[in-house]
């Protein structure tokens, strides 16, 4: 009788072990699926600056948007008419993702370089970005970039490299030197 009762234990204790790891590799996949979601949601936005998608790059942003950047804030309509303006005052648009990830099923990270050329001054720019994104109903709703303004004005007085197609912060070619500590 006891030998009965502790295999009916052990098998309820495998039993629910089992149902414990099915419940969490169903999570992790739901969780994998939100993931490859926001990921491509966020690819497709930024490839829209490229390719000039303006039907595409609306249809991803929420109503409610709001979009900060070092300086200001826009909402959806502004954005748009950000896009607008950048497509006829730039061209030979190109972006270098990085690494994309989630950092906590809501906020949504990705690590890019934007790179244009100016169709007035002829000069290029690749500026190295970080953008922090929340989704809602599958549609940007939140959107936090950052990136040093001060780079872009410095590769085209020639004070910096391009290094386009690197992605990172500065150019990749420069290395932090004590005399450039402010």
């Amino acid at each position: 009788m006891r030998t009965f009762e502790f295999r009916k234990i052990v098998r309820g204790g495998v039993l629910s072990a089992l149902l414990v790891l099915l419940a969490a590799t169903s999570g992790w996949a739901a969780a994998a699926t939100e993931k490859a979601v926001a990921q491509e949601t966020l690819r497709r936005f930024l490839k829209c600056w490229e390719t000039g998608d303006r039907e595409t790059f609306a249809a991803l942003l929420h109503p409610r948007l709001v979009f900060g950047y070092p300086g200001g804030r826009l909402t959806r309509d502004g954005l748009i008419q950000t896009f607008d303006t950048y497509q006829t005052q730039k061209k030979e648009i190109k972006i270098y993702f990085g690494d994309l990830s989630v950092s906590d099923g809501k906020h949504y990270i990705a690590n890019y370089q934007f790179a244009a050329t100016d169709r007035v001054t002829g000069k290029r720019f690749a500026v190295g970005t970080g953008a922090i994104c929340e989704l809602s109903e599958g549609k940007i709703v939140a959107l936090r970039e950052y990136w040093d303004a001060g780079v872009s004005e410095q590769q085209k007085e020639g004070l910096l490299p391009l290094d386009e197609g690197k992605v990172s912060p500065w150019p990749m070619s420069v290395w932090l030197r004590p005399e450039e500590i402010n």
